[in-house]
C-alpha cells in the first residue's frame, strides 16, 4: 500500500507517537481480519466532494472538526527555567478553582458546536446529491 500524504500532521516526537500507534494498532487489525488491506485501499483512492475546488472553505472545515471542542484543557507550560515550575501550578490551581464559572458556558458551547458541526455535515451531503 502507498503511502498517501496525510491532511494535516502533527508535529515532533507527539507526532511520531501517535503516528506509530496508529499503525500498530492498524497492522493488528490486519491481522485479525477486521481490516481488509483491499477496503484500506479503496476509501484512500477515493475523493472528499467536501468542498470541490474550495481548499480553503476545506480548509477551515476540517479545522472547525478538530476544534469543536472548546472545553478541552490546553496545557499549561513555561519557558522560564528558574520560576517557571511556580508559574505553571498557580496557573494550574486558578484554573481548577475558577473552572466553575466556566464550566457550564463552554459546555453549552460544546453541544453548539457539535450540533452545528452536524448540520453542516448534513447540509453538504445534501447539496452533494
Amino acid at each position: 500500500m502507498t503511502e498517501p500524504a496525510p491532511t494535516f500532521r502533527i508535529a515532533g516526537e507527539l507526532g511520531r507517537e501517535a503516528e506509530e500507534a496508529v499503525r500498530t494498532r492498524l497492522a493488528d487489525r490486519y491481522a485479525r481480519g477486521v481490516i481488509e488491506p483491499e477496503e484500506v485501499a479503496r476509501v484512500t483512492t477515493m475523493r472528499l466532494h467536501t468542498f470541490e475546488g474550495d481548499e480553503a472553505a476545506s480548509e477551515i472545515f476540517r479545522r472547525c472538526c478538530v476544534t469543536w471542542e472548546v472545553d478541552r484543557e490546553l496545557p499549561i507550560t513555561s519557558h522560564r527555567p528558574v520560576v517557571g515550575a511556580v508559574l505553571v501550578t498557580v496557573k494550574r490551581l486558578a484554573r481548577r478553582v475558577l473552572r466553575f464559572l466556566t464550566e457550564a458556558q463552554l459546555s453549552r458551547q460544546r453541544d453548539f458546536n457539535w450540533n452545528l458541526l452536524l448540520v453542516l455535515r448534513e447540509l453538504l451531503e445534501r447539496e452533494r446529491r
